[in-house]
């Protein structure tokens, strides 16, 4: 038995890192400033975790959308 589909493979593979990986590298790169933030300016806790939100909210429906668009696109 021999496995023909090194080319659609390879590429699903990747398609999923980048799915999986470009959240992640944000939400890592987010965490960071936040934390290196917050021990600059512990005083503004609240204010510097409500920006964050935001852009976590904006990653998590970036996510959410690049896992969508992969499900329509290989579900055919």
């Amino acid at each position: 038995m021999k496995f023909q589909f090194w080319h659609e493979g390879f590429v699903f593979i990747g398609c999923f890192l980048v799915m999986v990986g470009v959240p992640c590298f944000l939400i890592a790169m987010l965490g960071t400033r936040l934390i290196d933030r917050l021990g600059q300016y512990p005083s503004r806790s609240a204010r510097l975790l409500m920006g964050v939100c935001f852009q976590l909210l904006m990653v998590e429906i970036f996510g959410f959308c690049m896992i969508a668009l992969f499900l329509h696109v290989f579900s055919d």
